[in-house]
């Protein structure tokens, strides 16, 4: 009984938001806040959450793209130990209604986001003049894709590639889930990860650039364990995501 209820919620959220989709189209409604835009296809948020949003564009790593309080240039992470990818992009700060709207995304089936995160990790991929060939993203298990419906970074990598002309390739495996890390250092986070990810059966050209998609970077744990198993394999890899978390404690303790 309790598992016939818990489809049953599932199903009725699916239709819920395809008839508030259908009634409220997206493309007329703040990302952030759902009001009405004037312009949404240049500026899909209202004047409102435009002061709100925290847009990574100051002061961060050249590496992991995450924000620094000082005028260092790469984090302390990042200097110490260093990354198996050569850059990561992230348009916005994981904070505020940014987080809300991200999980919204994911958890509450708002799907037709994705067209919109795409566009602003687009902009910011070539503002940062990044340029590559193949383009992939982090896998969902099949259980955990099966109970979502969908695989966010998949959907966001449909999007970017269809701004980009590259379509995305499905280049990982993920063979188990764990327990939620939130708490966890980068060490555990990486420890957890092996086997977790596995390459798929792709061939790789050592003239490659690929980019590897994503939708939050907390630690960035996750995008380098899955840069490591292709890096030497490839001529770069460079990460993308809709936001990059500014941590507030030592990650490799």
């Amino acid at each position: 009984m309790k598992r016939f209820k818990e489809k049953m919620n599932r199903f009725l959220k699916k239709v819920t938001n395809f008839l508030e989709m259908s009634l409220f189209p997206a493309d007329m409604k703040c990302a952030f806040c759902d009001r009405d835009v004037p312009d949404f296809e240049n500026n899909p948020f209202c004047d409102s959450c435009e002061k709100e949003i925290t847009f990574n564009n100051g002061n961060r790593c050249l590496i992991c793209g995450e924000p620094i309080d000082n005028e260092a240039v790469v984090c302390n992470f990042c200097q110490k130990h260093g990354r198996s990818f050569k850059k990561a992009i992230c348009p916005f700060v994981y904070s505020g209604k940014v987080r809300t709207s991200v999980l919204a995304f994911k958890d509450s089936n708002k799907r037709y986001l994705a067209k919109v995160f795409a566009k602003f990790i687009y902009d910011a991929i070539k503002s940062e003049g990044i340029e590559f060939n193949r383009l992939t993203y982090i896998p969902l298990t099949v259980k955990k894709k099966k109970k979502r419906g969908f695989n966010q970074a998949e959907l966001l990598a449909k999007e970017l590639g269809n701004l980009m002309k590259v379509s995305p390739e499905n280049m990982f495996i993920k063979t188990k889930d764990v327990k939620a890390q939130k708490f966890s250092s980068f060490q555990e986070r990486h420890d957890n990860m092996i086997g977790m990810y596995i390459l798929a059966d792709v061939k790789f050209k050592n003239s490659d650039n690929i980019l590897i998609i994503d939708d939050i970077i907390t630690t960035g744990a996750t995008v380098d364990y899955c840069s490591m198993l292709c890096a030497k394999k490839v001529a770069n890899v460079y990460i993308a995501a809709i936001a990059r978390n500014k941590l507030k404690e030592k990650v490799d303790s």
